[in-house]
C-alpha cells in the first residue's frame, strides 16, 4: 500500500509538470562591455575639457543578444531621435546626432567612438545599456485553476517583464565617464495561452517606457551631484580627472556667469531624457489603433 501511495504521488507530480509551460526571453546590451571588451588594453582617462557649444551623439550600446531580439533597430532609432530633438532645441548645443545601430559594433570600444568623432563630428556621447527579462509560466496555480473549472480546459499564464536601463555619458577625447544613472521597471499580469506572445510584446514596449521614466528621476539626482563635483574641478571627486568648461575661444565658462555654466550644460542631458519621457507618455495615453 505504501508503494502504491508513492506511485500515485509520483503520478500527480508528473501530471502537474506536464501541465507546466515555461517561456523566457532576455534581451540586453552593455555599454561597459562595448567600451572595454575582453583582451583590450586599459587606458586611464585624461582630464576633461568641454567646449561649448557641445557636439553630442546619442546611441544604444550594441546588443549582446541575437539580432532577432524584440527591441528592433527601428524602435531604438525612433527613441534616439526623440532624445536628439530635445538636445537640438538648446542654444548650448551646436549639433546632436542620433547614431544608428549599424555604426556601433559589439566590442568596438573607443576605436568605434573615434570613428564616430570623424563621421559625425561629436565630442560627447550618451550610451544607453538595457537588460530586459521576460518570463511566462503556466504553473501549479494555473493547473489548479484548470481543475476547478473542470471541463473548461483553460490555463492562465503568469507573465513578468523586468527592464533595466543605464545611461552613461562619456567625453570621447579624454575617455572619461562624466556620470551615469539607472532606471528600471517591473510588470506582471496574466493572460490566456493564445495571448502570451501579444501580451509579452506589449509588456516589452511598456517596460522600456516605464524604465525610462524611472531613469529620468535618477538622472535628476545624479546630475545635481555631478554639477556639485564639477564645480570643484573634478569629474567624480579626488583622484578622478579634472574638468573644465570653455567657450569656442578657449575661455573658461563659469556657472552663473554670462554664458551657460556647468549646471546648464549637464542639465541638457536631463532635458533630453525628459523629451523621451514625454514621448513615452504620449504613446501610452494617445489613440491606439
Amino acid at each position: 500500500m505504501r508503494y502504491r501511495s508513492h506511485f500515485a504521488l509520483l503520478g500527480v507530480v508528473l501530471i502537474c509538470c506536464a501541465g507546466c509551460a515555461v517561456y523566457q526571453r532576455q534581451i540586453k546590451s552593455n555599454a561597459l562591455e562595448y567600451l572595454y571588451p575582453k583582451g583590450s588594453e586599459e587606458v586611464a582617462p585624461a582630464d576633461v575639457s568641454l567646449e561649448l557649444p557641445l557636439r553630442v551623439g546619442v546611441a544604444f550600446a550594441p546588443a549582446t543578444t541575437p539580432a532577432t531580439e524584440a527591441f528592433s533597430a527601428t524602435q531604438k532609432q525612433a527613441l534616439l531621435e526623440r532624445v536628439a530633438e530635445a538636445f537640438r532645441s538648446h542654444e548650448s548645443i551646436r549639433h546632436v546626432e542620433a547614431i544608428p545601430a549599424g555604426y556601433l559594433t559589439q566590442g568596438g570600444g573607443f576605436d568605434d567612438l573615434d570613428r564616430l568623432v570623424s563621421a559625425f563630428g561629436i565630442d560627447v556621447i550618451a550610451l544607453v545599456s538595457y537588460d530586459q527579462f521576460q518570463f511566462s509560466e503556466s504553473g501549479r496555480s494555473s493547473w489548479a485553476y484548470w481543475t476547478l473549472i473542470g471541463a473548461y480546459v483553460v490555463r492562465g499564464e503568469k507573465n513578468e517583464t523586468r527592464t533595466l536601463l543605464d545611461a552613461v555619458v562619456y567625453d570621447i577625447p579624454s575617455r572619461a565617464m562624466l556620470f551615469h544613472a539607472p532606471g528600471e521597471s517591473s510588470l506582471g499580469g496574466k493572460s490566456a495561452p493564445v495571448e502570451v506572445g501579444k501580451k509579452l510584446r506589449q509588456a516589452s514596449e511598456e517596460g522600456f517606457e516605464r524604465a525610462i521614466d524611472d531613469l529620468i528621476t535618477n538622472v535628476s539626482v545624479e546630475l545635481e551631484a555631478f554639477a556639485v563635483r564639477a564645480a570643484t574641478g573634478t569629474v567624480r571627486g579626488a583622484g578622478t580627472p579634472a574638468i573644465t568648461i570653455v567657450d569656442e575661444k578657449g575661455n573658461p565658462v563659469r556657472s552663473g556667469g554670462g554664458g551657460a555654466g556647468a549646471l546648464d550644460v549637464f542639465g541638457l542631458l536631463a532635458a533630453a531624457l525628459l523629451g523621451v519621457s514625454a514621448w513615452a507618455t504620449r504613446r501610452e495615453t494617445g489613440p491606439r489603433g
